[in-house]
């Protein structure tokens, strides 16, 4: 029996460690709970974030989704199909270049390569500059276009004596690029998964971004 006056030490550690297994269980509990919940909420939004870069089709990508091996990295690209034929891929694709890291896009093409939509799945960019990477305003400009003439980079750089085509965000130069770079990235994936070859893209500019705060690097 505890004594509740002068408990000893091994009776104060057994006392945490009942403490601690209460705790474990009722997190496990709680997990268990909501963990379908869970899933069901992140199956919705990856849904309804494919059904804005996808055309029409009667499949459900996700289940036809397959894993994509560029550089080392692996890739899933969501497949959508009408009449069992592809109308359209939809790659998810990234980057730590981001003004604060992170940066994920979400891109729709035509089976030819062309650019239906892209959607940012992971931003953590200021408000009010970086994270107008979400609006259409930015991210539109990249519909219609194909990377195989459309240059999947900011104008203000160079790559091989050729200018790039996407228009930064005004004070956003970094996360334009990492935007543009993720973009690039998923053509390249999707390329690779059709069986065509691609340029080497290190993402590298003739600008560095070293040493800039974030208004001076995004000008």
């Amino acid at each position: 029996m505890i004594d509740k006056k002068n408990p000893t030490i091994i009776q104060m550690v057994v006392v945490l460690l009942l403490i601690a297994v209460i705790c474990s269980a009722g997190v496990a509990a709680i997990y268990d709970a909501t963990k379908d919940t869970i899933q069901q909420q992140k199956d919705e939004k990856e849904q309804a974030s494919l059904k804005l870069v996808l055309p029409e089709h009667d499949n459900d990508p996700v289940k036809d989704a397959v894993s994509i091996s560029l550089n080392g990295e692996t890739y899933q690209c969501y497949v959508a199909k009408k009449g069992g034929q592809p109308v359209g891929y939809a790659v998810k694709a990234g980057n730590m270049n981001g003004y604060n890291g992170h940066v994920e896009v979400l891109t729709g093409f035509l089976p030819d390569g062309t650019i239906i939509n892209t959607q940012a799945t992971a931003l953590a960019e200021t408000p009010g500059l970086g994270q107008k990477a979400i609006e259409p305003k930015y991210h539109d400009q990249f519909n219609g276009k194909n990377p195989n003439a459309f240059h999947l980079w900011v104008k203000k750089d160079e790559r091989d004596g050729k200018k790039g085509d996407v228009d930064a965000i005004s004070a956003a130069t970094i996360t334009s690029r990492a935007y543009a770079h993720a973009v690039q990235t998923a053509y390249d994936a999707l390329m690779t998964h059709l069986g065509k070859s691609v340029e080497a893209h290190s993402g590298a500019t003739s600008n560095s971004n070293a040493n800039e705060s974030e208004i001076d690097k995004d000008k």
